[in-house]
This record gives C-alpha cells, structure tokens and sequence, in this order.
C-alpha cells in the first residue's frame, strides 16, 4: 500500500521511528513524501542520508527544499518573488532553520552568524560547500508532484477550483508559471479545506502546520487536516513541542504517528 508521510524539517529520530512503524504495519509499503526535508530540526544531513538510502521510496520538493536547490546548486524550481536571490535567501531562511541545516553538516555557528550580516555569493559557497554532491543532486532531482490513478501528491497548494485533468497538473505548471509558486509556497485557508472541490482523486499536502486551523478540522489535536479531496499533513513535527510526523495510508484509511522523541502515539 502507499503512505504518504508529511514534513520532515531535519527531524531525524521521528522519521527513523515511522519508517519502522510503517514497516512493521505494512511490510510491502511504497513511502511517499510531501516535500520540506531540510531546516528548522537538527539533523537535516542525517535525514537526506536516510532518505537517499530508502529503495522504492518517492519524493517530492517543498518551498524548504527549493531554497535549499537555490542556495547549494544554484538554481531551483520555483524562485519566490522575495527569495529569488542567492542573498536574500539564505539570510531570510536563517530565521527558518538554514542556520540548523549548515550546523548539522558541521559549519560553525559563529561563521553562519557573520555571513548572514553581510553576505555574498562566495561566502555562501564556502558554507554550503561542505553539503556533499549526492545531496545536492537527490535535491536537484526532486520533482514536484506524485500523480498516481487515486491520489496526487504535492506541497503547498492546488487551487480548490481548479481540475486536475485535461490539463494535467502538470500540463498546467508548464503553460502558466505563476502556479509553480502556489504549488510551493501558497496556503489553504479553512474555507478551501471544507469546499466541494472538481478534482477526481484525493490530494496530499505538507506544507502549512495544522496547528493554524481550528481544532474541528484537525480532531481536536495535532492531527491531519482533512476535507472532501484533501488531506494536509503537515503536523509541525519540527515547530512545537507537541508536534508530530505524520504517515497516512490511502487505501486502508489508516494514520501512525510519532512524536518529536521518535514515541509511536496512539
């Protein structure tokens, strides 16, 4: 069967204890992933290793993992109007955990702190020199949609009014690119969540913590979001202390969690 596990944000030890616990369920399961796999937690080197390693696993880029491409590769899918440049980039993401990325491949705190003051293209460089190459190309390589016959999967956003076919998603991403940005980088607010939507299979998203919305849409706790067509799974496993990684199995309507210490809930 195929889960689909939601923002991991460098939090190695809950993404350990899910792939354990999904094995343990569901010896024959496909992984797939909703984006956001680097910033905000400790051990973001710890988790690209890990999910590089995975034999069968399938991955798509978050808006984290995007600015991540821009500032260790040089490019990426979607430039944000305000993080398009290299330089404002990697000194706005160091109030979202880039600083915790860099450390975690061993850079010293006291020279991300100086670079960030005034940076330039060749002290970024220097920094992210240390992030090895199959890192950068598991990066580089990311694609930004899992299209299967009942499900998608993808970041941040798919207009509620929008199909899904004819044109494809995808179709739809190379005519117009405005709808790369919304893919990465929008939200849905609650009204989206809870409205009728044309779409033809169920779509999975990472991206927005559920904690923003109110507690009837996510069960009164740190549960997934869940609306006609529409499955959010980003709960804030990196963000608060009650946070969760999250895993859910289409097929079988079935969840397992962990929280921040890596402790199977429920």
């Amino acid at each position: 069967m195929q889960w689909v596990i939601g923002d991991v944000h460098g939090m190695l030890a809950p993404l350990e204890a899910l792939i354990d616990a999904v094995d343990e369920t569901d010896p024959d399961a496909e992984l797939l992933f909703a984006g956001d796999y680097v910033n905000r937690g400790p051990d973001s080197r710890g988790v690209l290793e890990l999910l590089s390693d995975i034999d069968g696993a399938r991955f798509i880029r978050g808006n984290h993992d995007d600015v991540f491409d821009l500032l260790v590769n040089g490019v990426c899918y979607a430039p944000h109007p305000s993080y398009s440049d290299p330089l404002n980039a990697f000194a706005a993401f160091q109030h979202f955990g880039f600083d915790r990325t860099l450390i975690s491949y061993g850079v010293d705190p006291f020279d991300i702190h100086r670079a960030a003051q005034q940076p330039s293209l060749e002290e970024i460089a220097r920094l992210c020199s240390v992030v090895p190459q199959h890192h950068r190309r598991f990066i580089r390589e990311l694609p930004v949609l899992i299209d299967e016959p009942d499900l998608f999967v993808a970041h941040g956003f798919w207009s509620p009014n929008m199909t899904i076919d004819a044109p494809s998603i995808m179709e739809r991403l190379a005519m117009e690119p405005r709808l790369r940005v919304q893919l990465l980088w929008s939200r849905y607010v609650p009204e989206q969540v809870t409205q009728s939507k044309p779409w033809t299979k169920h779509g999975f998203f990472g991206h927005t913590p559920v904690d923003g919305y109110p507690e009837h849409l996510r069960g009164g706790g740190m549960l997934p979001v869940v609306g006609p067509q529409i499955t959010l799974l980003d709960t804030a496993c990196a963000l608060i202390h009650d946070g969760r990684l999250t895993a859910v199995c289409h097929e079988a309507r079935m969840m397992l969690q962990v929280d921040r210490r890596g402790n199977l809930v429920g």
